[in-house]
């Protein structure tokens, strides 16, 4: 990591709180636009000398009328009487202190910093723009922000963890497996996606049946209605996504009325030509397969893909 001024670093961790304004283009919407917002110390305990630690606020509150985490935290804490301490610099505004926890009590650098949705944002909090239904976070960093969850000096974007509220994944998720599939049955089911970053530096962003980066996507807490034969799409540090600089990772999972079966590599709910050509096309390397797709292309059972898979699948729908 480059050396940087202690001006700008301590500004910069104090004022991690946003997202880019040019990063997110959210409408404008109605002054009763709510967000969840907390503040909490869980690194510098009253132990090492802090104020207080544990979880101080936690509230319902509007989004501001310039919809920026800056107004909008400020107006809160200020109308609940939370001691509060705003420093001016040519970099801007940012949140110095809390209650009696201020920059660089617990350590050279330490702060408070922000998280929108399970992000740890990386500008100030006068250019995050905020929307219904947000959860943002103002905590208190001792390690530059390491000790809760964002690592500059880590790049992976993988997921930590990955899990759906309502069907299980086919198989337990590990970070390196970036395809899976529920199953739902044949009805309609309203879900929640709740994908975890590795490195908290890096946005998650779901999306249903089609991978659309420059959109917003779902948030942990948005409720997303699927069917069989749709698929969700987790990305993770896409490039055109503020703090996002390393090559994205994208997870795959494949909504089916029933279990994967043998030969269903285009996860569609049967076995036909489509794809035992899908399997001739994987076998001279035309497509990829995920590692799932692998598993489901060998049909003969001789533990490789190739053509040999695609004339037994033939020689099933001949025999049908």
């Amino acid at each position: 990591m480059k050396k940087i001024t202690k001006n700008i670093i301590a500004t910069a961790l104090a004022a991690m709180t946003a997202v880019s304004a040019a990063s997110v283009s959210f409408s404008a919407s109605a002054a009763t636009d709510k967000i969840r917002l907390i503040v909490k110390n869980e690194t510098y305990s009253v132990s090492e000398g802090a104020a207080w630690e544990g979880i101080l606020y936690d509230k319902t509150v509007d989004i501001s009328e310039g919809k920026d985490a800056l107004s909008t935290v400020t107006a809160a804490l200020n109308a609940d009487n939370v001691q509060l301490t705003v420093n001016d610099t040519q970099w801007g505004s940012y949140i110095a202190a809390v209650n009696g926890i201020a920059e660089n009590d617990a350590a050279q650098y330490s702060g408070w910093m922000g998280v929108q949705n399970d992000w740890v944002v990386n500008n100030n909090l006068a250019y995050i723009f905020l929307r219904d239904g947000d959860t943002f976070e103002l905590t208190y960093s001792v390690k530059i922000g390491s000790d809760i969850g964002a690592d500059w000096n880590n790049p992976t974007t993988a997921l930590k963890a990955l899990s759906i509220d309502g069907p299980a994944l086919n198989e337990e998720f590990t970070p390196s497996n970036t395809d899976y599939t529920v199953t739902i049955g044949n009805e309609t089911k309203n879900v929640f996606v709740l994908p975890t970053a590795e490195n908290k530096n890096y946005q998650v962003r779901t999306y249903i049946n089609e991978y659309v980066p420059e959109s917003v996507g779902y948030r942990k807490t948005d409720e997303i209605e699927v069917k069989a034969g749709d698929t969700l799409y987790i990305g993770v540090g896409n490039a055109a996504w503020p703090g996002s600089y390393p090559e994205e990772t994208v997870y795959k999972v494949h909504v089916m009325a029933e279990d994967a079966q043998l030969g269903d590599v285009n996860f569609d709910g049967k076995v036909d030509i489509t794809d035992a050509t899908l399997i001739q096309k994987a076998s001279i390397d035309l497509v990829s397969f995920s590692e799932l797709q692998n598993k489901l292309a060998e049909y003969n059972g001789d533990g490789r893909v190739s053509v040999l898979d695609t004339t037994a699948i033939q020689r099933m729908i001949a025999s049908r």
